[in-house]
């Protein structure tokens, strides 16, 4: 027997692994104890990752092989995360985590078994593999492309994202970017392109999509790496499975034959990552796939709202006997458009009580971070919060450890959650580490491995250690030039023994990464987070895209109005009707505007208990407001 069966009677171990968590239910039941390749299209909130967990601990206690392992992936770092820590919670299940088994993201799985050992048997050498990163560098080199430049100066709508997202594409790397459209092979203009291009590339300086084109490279070298892996990994699960692009799905079906046990989840409505470039060709969820179809994230009143904007599968139901407060609908007049998140997070300290706010995070969301449309206020996030900070990179294109350090607004006036701190700290210490030659981090890509990584190679982590708790609990790190110039100086005196030898202090205090933004104000580098007091109670509200709270929980979201560049329209402006009327959109709408859609399905769905939409109150129809009112909803003018 290659993978095990999970039988019925061993379901009963759940209430010992999840004694909070409910599988009894038919369609949970179905997932867990089918045994071949199948689909499982599940509801935003009905816990698939978990399900997936679950599954997984269920095999853990069968597992026969000893040098075979379980294939997870992922697309996003916060569902892998969510699924370590499901399966860590016993020792037969932690053992899925280490050898023969995988568990990560569908990029870092390409990356390690793929791209990287491509790359070093041909003696390239890989810096960085990031897209912000690259985008900088790239827009950086633009000027000394002349015809190059000139181009983008006459396309604004496409040039830059063009130059931001050029990419190899296949086993001979041709050049592409994520939606098409280059000039001509041979021009000027696309010579000069793929000369930029590949000037970043022998500087190691990679997009994640390249990963993927060294990857077919490799399957087209060595065609038996698909035998090897298949045999490697009879079993493969993949989480987000909406998320994976056609070229990445492609990709995937060739390096697991037809003996691999492929099991996908996902939620085909929460396509948003994945670029529409032949969509349409795309597999996710098969007609004969699995259903789990009840939230059990939010209530009823939510779900609601949610449904009206749904547009594949079964209806979203939410489980009986939930409560939450009645939604809220915010109209500002265009001139107060930056006193929305602030009047948010006064509305969720009115509403929400201490012990709700201290079980998960408070978000404002918006799907577009800029937009040059002439339109009133609401088009994208720096109308809302102008401050926003979108990259976190240098002038220079490198990452910014400045950014990374920068102290939490939080810090110091109410309990933080240091998860997502402690892995920014200890990114900021690899980068460090690396562009000070430090030889024992060479191929090391994830930060989280940093620690075991240097213990193997022999080095004291010992001080590596402290400077990770002084930087994740300390103070002041980003306040002034001064405060950064002592973050420095302790950063150099413990990280000392592992840099190159012969680097002084200043050397390592100019290196470009720690480079000290100009004329920019402390709050506007922490400003992705609004601070709101009322009384003596005090609320953080995170502000980000859509894309960035993919796959996240919320006790309270903010939907903030969008305009939509290739669909020409407010997103909620446009779906306001729908949700008023109870309706969902129309089977004949545009792919752009169900592209809208998506992304109101994704950002309505996160919260448990508290959900707002903030629009223009002119772009909002008398009737359709009256029409929220008699369901129930709050309308706030602001």
């Amino acid at each position: 027997m290659t993978v095990p069966v999970v039988e019925l009677d061993d379901l009963e171990q759940l209430s010992i692994f999840f004694p909070e968590l409910d599988f009894t239910d038919a369609e949970r039941r179905a997932v867990l104890v089918e045994p071949a390749t199948k689909d499982v299209q599940a509801a935003p909130g009905s816990g698939k990752t978990t399900l997936l967990a679950a599954k997984l601990l269920l095999l853990a206690q069968k597992w026969p092989h000893a040098n075979r392992g379980i294939c997870v992936l992922s697309h996003t770092n916060v569902a892998r995360d969510e699924i370590t820590k499901r399966i860590s919670v016993t020792p037969t299940g932690a053992r899925l985590l280490c050898y023969p088994h995988f568990v990560g993201t569908i990029h870092s799985f390409v990356n390690q078994f793929l791209a990287l050992p491509l790359l070093h048997s041909d003696g390239e050498s890989v810096d960085t593999i990031d897209n912000d990163v690259f985008a900088a560098r790239a827009l950086s080199m633009l000027p000394r492309k002349y015809t190059l430049n000139s181009w983008v100066k006459r396309n604004p709508n496409r040039g830059p994202n063009a130059i931001t997202t050029l990419r190899y594409e296949g086993p001979d790397l041709k050049l592409g970017w994520e939606d098409g459209g280059l000039p001509s092979v041979g021009t000027t203009t696309y010579n000069e392109a793929k000369n930029l291009k590949d000037e970043l590339s022998k500087r190691g300086v990679f997009r994640h999509d390249d990963m993927f084109a060294f990857a077919e490279r490799l399957l087209q070298r060595f065609p038996e790496l698909t035998q090897r892996l298949s045999w490697r990994f009879p079993l493969v699960l993949i989480d987000e499975m909406q998320d994976t692009s056609w070229a990445q799905e492609d990709l995937l079906s060739r390096v697991f034959d037809s003996s691999v046990v492929m099991q996908r989840y996902g939620d085909r409505n929460q396509r948003i990552l994945s670029s529409s470039k032949d969509s349409d060709r795309l597999s996710f969820p098969m007609t004969d796939h699995l259903s789990v179809t009840t939230t059990k994230r939010f209530p009823e009143t939510i779900a609601a709202a949610v449904r009206t904007v749904q547009e594949h599968g079964e209806p979203v139901a939410a489980s009986p006997g939930n409560c939450s407060p009645a939604p809220v609908l915010m109209l500002y007049d265009t001139g107060m458009a930056t006193s929305v998140i602030e009047e948010f997070g006064k509305r969720v300290l009115q509403t929400l009580p201490d012990e709700v706010l201290r079980s998960g995070a408070v978000k404002a969301i918006c799907a577009r971070k800029q937009s040059e449309a002439n339109k009133d206020a609401g088009r994208h996030l720096a109308d809302y919060w102008p401050t926003y900070v979108s990259g976190g990179v240098t002038t220079k294109g490198e990452e910014s450890v400045f950014r990374m350090l920068a102290d939490h607004p939080m810090m110091g006036v109410s309990q933080l959650e240091l998860t997502s701190r402690t892995r920014d700290v200890k990114r900021a210490i690899l980068l460090a580490l690396r562009k000070a030659g430090c030889q024992e981090v060479a191929g090391i890509r994830d930060s989280s491995g940093l620690l075991r990584k240097l213990e193997v190679a022999g080095a004291d982590c010992a001080q590596v250690r402290l400077l990770c708790r002084d930087l994740v609990v300390g103070r002041g790190h980003t306040t002034d030039a001064a405060a950064w110039s002592t973050t420095l100086g302790l950063m150099y005196s413990r990280l000392n023994p592992l840099l190159f030898e012969g680097i002084s202090r200043s050397d390592f205090a100019s290196l470009p990464l720690f480079e000290m933004p100009i004329n920019t104000s402390t709050a506007a580098l922490m400003a992705n987070e609004c601070v709101v007091s009322l009384g003596d109670r005090t609320v953080c509200v995170q502000i980000g895209t859509v894309a960035s709270a993919k796959g996240e929980t919320h006790v309270a979201t903010l939907v903030l109005e969008a305009y939509g560049g290739q669909a020409k329209c407010f997103d909620l402006e446009m779906a306001i009707a729908n949700i008023s009327d109870g309706t969902p959109i129309s089977p004949k709408a545009s792919n752009t505007l169900k592209g809208l859609y998506r992304n109101l399905y994704v950002a309505m769905s996160r919260p448990t208990h508290l959900l707002c939409l903030a629009m223009n109150k002119s772009r909002a129809k008398k009737v359709q407001v009256d029409a929220l009112v008699a369901k129930g909803w709050v309308v706030i003018e602001i």
